[in-house]
């Protein structure tokens, strides 16, 4: 009531000028401010003579976070529904409730994606359905085994270019590095590779001989999955060098050395015994014991090395993996992955300060390696360019020499040292094809001792184990681990036993290091889920692997042990079942193993067999199943989501049959009967 009495309602005139806007209304307008985007937040300052903030919403709206086609969220991998033959056991709510128990577990998987946190009702009722969920996974895998064979089996055939090319790259490198090997082997023995006894075998930590700063390695980008991510793209490849036919550095040295690899087997021999060591291997060597359901070759090479009392012992030295021909699609495209992957999650900025680093690092080893040679000669570097031999043959005996004699003398030998000089760095062997590249040095490598032996026998072996150290996150250093994926619509793949003992080997080797599981799709190469898991949730996940590690070891260094010095070759294939052959340098025979790789040999034409064997799947979660709310390895539950049944054609209208036409005879006959 005291407002209307404020009003003065008796003098009341009505003004024409109020029904048109003013220019002073409009700028006191709401709507026209923001309009003209010109307003200001009244709780920063009230005086709008002040700088005010323009807010460009151009830019705000640009950013697409979320794809529209995909309920409005960015899904990896995405892909149509697979037909699926029927409904499922498990109600659409049912497998809700499941899928909340599971992505508490995961929530690594489309974390765009939120689900509630799963309660104790959801708890129990997946314990309560956990027995029918597993009837119907199996039904599902084998279903989808059927499935690989008819459909998915083509895409595992159709590998990239950027995967040839990687994949080629390296095959070559390998087959340069054993140019110095002999070509001619014969089979010598049959070498089982796992024991009987896990539990009476450990693996025992020794000593750090030379460890890796984390620093020396790049930093990888570890982030959220929010955008399309290809790891199948251009890249820069190594290429064989002549002047280092091995890219290795020995413990001793900090260069790159310029030995063949038969020469640097033997020089990690000496060390090895050095050490008090009878074997010494490489990561890659160890991990091929351990996975026997894939076919690897890996040398042998037994030195005859001298302690420091002068005695000669015989080391076992195991190198890298290699293979002498091209391997299966699947394994081409496992080991580019590995490549394409460090490549794609390293930024440029982390290369280029690596290569700064190595620069640095090698003018001052160079400069310190001048300095000793220099203190520990007494004639200067400029002392011994000038010794030459007089013979006489230019000048007679009792001639004095002049000036200009001498000035041009001098001309002549400097210029045919210049000469000499060039030619030998232009010398084809000693060109290095890797300089000034990101493989001019390779990665750091360190070198542990550990001690192999049988707790009852009492049985040891000590063996030195050196590897690569590649990339980090933070200062943790990161193991990489790709799976290709081909089935990503059905599930995702199982990694099999021996493929999670290489994995944990990889762990245990190194300390502090978590791995990165990178799912990637195989037909693209488009990263769908990463998952980093540090060791021990590794072994959480998987069981205790170190007793099987431990055994296989064991059992190997115990066959290898007594063999005469030489160069041998260790090969396996998955029809070996737990065997491996070995291979000694001999005449060729029924069982030889010849050493030609020819690395311009096509891949075999029919690559059919290679990938008949469909992949395990298992129930680990991916982005699709969590986006359509189904549970990994198991049927739709939706109606619209089966294939729809074709339409019956309607039916067409027959023709009535013609009428039957009676001869001349019978017309005349029958009507007589009418008449």
């Amino acid at each position: 009531m005291e407002q209307i009495l404020q009003f003065d309602w008796t003098n009341f005139q009505p003004e024409t000028d109020k029904y048109f806007l003013t220019s002073e209304a409009l700028e006191n307008s709401v709507t026209e401010k923001i309009l003209q985007n010109n307003f200001h937040d009244p709780l920063i300052s009230s005086s709008e003579d002040e700088e005010q903030e323009v807010i460009n919403w151009d830019e705000i709206f640009s950013k697409k976070k979320y794809n529209e086609r995909n309920n409005h969220i960015f899904v990896p991998g995405f892909r149509g529904c697979p037909k699926y033959p029927k409904l499922s056991s498990l109600k659409p709510n049912q497998q809700t409730q499941l899928l909340k128990v599971i992505c508490a577990n995961h929530s690594h998987v489309l974390p765009q994606k939120t689900f509630p946190r799963p309660t104790k009702i959801d708890f129990g009722l997946f314990e309560e359905l956990k027995p029918l969920y597993e009837q119907e996974q199996k039904e599902f895998i084998a279903w989808a085994k059927n499935l690989w064979i008819t459909e998915h089996c083509v895409r595992a055939l159709r590998p990239k270019p950027p995967v040839e090319l990687v994949y080629e790259a390296y095959f070559k490198l390998n087959a340069s590095e054993l140019q110095c090997y002999p070509k001619l082997y014969t089979l010598a023995a049959q070498i089982p590779l796992e024991g009987k006894n896990e539990n009476y075998n450990e693996m025992v930590f020794c000593e750090d001989l030379i460890d890796v700063n984390n620093l020396y390695m790049p930093e990888i980008q570890y982030e959220a999955i929010e955008e399309k991510i290809l790891i199948v793209k251009n890249c820069s490849v190594p290429e064989p060098c002549n002047k280092h036919p091995c890219r290795f550095i020995l413990p001793t040295e900090k260069l790159v050395s310029i030995l063949p690899k038969t020469e640097i087997e033997r020089e990690l021999a000496q060390y090895a015994l050095e050490q008090g060591a009878q074997y010494i291997a490489s990561e890659s060597a160890l991990k091929c014991l351990l996975t026997i359901d894939q076919p690897w070759h890996i040398t042998v090479c037994v030195s005859e090395a001298i302690d420091s009392n002068g005695e000669r012992s015989n080391v076992v030295v195991l190198g890298s993996e290699f293979s002498i021909k091209k391997e299966s699609v699947l394994q081409r495209t496992y080991k580019a992955f590995h490549h394409l992957l460090e490549d794609a999650l390293v930024p440029l900025s982390e290369r280029s300060r690596l290569i700064s680093q190595q620069a640095s690092s090698e003018e001052e080893s160079l400069m310190l390696s001048s300095m000793d040679v220099q203190e520990g000669l007494e004639p200067s570097s400029d002392d011994e360019d000038n010794l030459c031999i007089d013979t006489g043959d230019d000048l007679q005996e009792g001639e004095p020499q002049t000036e200009e004699l001498k000035d041009n003398n001098e001309k002549e030998s400097n210029a045919n040292n210049n000469e000499n000089s060039t030619n030998k760095k232009n010398i084809g062997p000693y060109v290095c094809t890797c300089k000034d590249t990101i493989f001019e040095v390779p990665p750091p490598r360190s070198y542990k001792k550990w001690r192999v032996r049988n707790k009852v026998t009492g049985e040891r072996h000590d063996i030195i184990v050196h590897c690569e150290h590649r990339v980090r996150h933070g200062t943790g250093e990161i193991v990489l681990e790709p799976i290709p994926e081909y089935q990503l619509e059905c599930g995702a793949v199982s990694l099999s036993r021996h493929k999670v003992a290489a994995i944990a080997l990889s762990l245990y080797l190194r300390r502090k290091a978590s791995l990165l599981k990178v799912r990637i799709d195989g037909s693209s190469g488009e990263i769908v889920t990463m998952e980093k898991l540090s060791s021990t949730e590794w072994s959480e996940k998987h069981g205790e692997m170190l007793p099987h590690i431990a055994d296989v070891l064991h059992t190997t260094l115990n066959q290898l042990q007594g063999l005469l010095p030489g160069n041998y070759i260790l090969q396996h294939d998955p029809s070996h079942g737990t065997n491996a052959m070995l291979y000694r340098p001999g005449k060729s025979n029924a069982d030889s193993l010849v050493l030609n790789i020819d690395v311009d040999a096509p891949a075999p034409a029919d690559q059919s067999a290679d990938v008949k064997v469909p992949p395990t799947l298992c129930d680990d979660l991916l982005p699709i199943h969590k986006h359509r709310r189904i549970l990994p390895c198991a049927f739709t539950p939706y109606e619209d989501q089966l294939p729809k049944q074709p339409r019956k054609a309607p039916a067409k209208n027959k023709t009535p049959p013609r009428a039957i036409k009676w001869p001349a005879r019978l017309r005349a006959r029958n009507k007589k009967i009418q008449d």
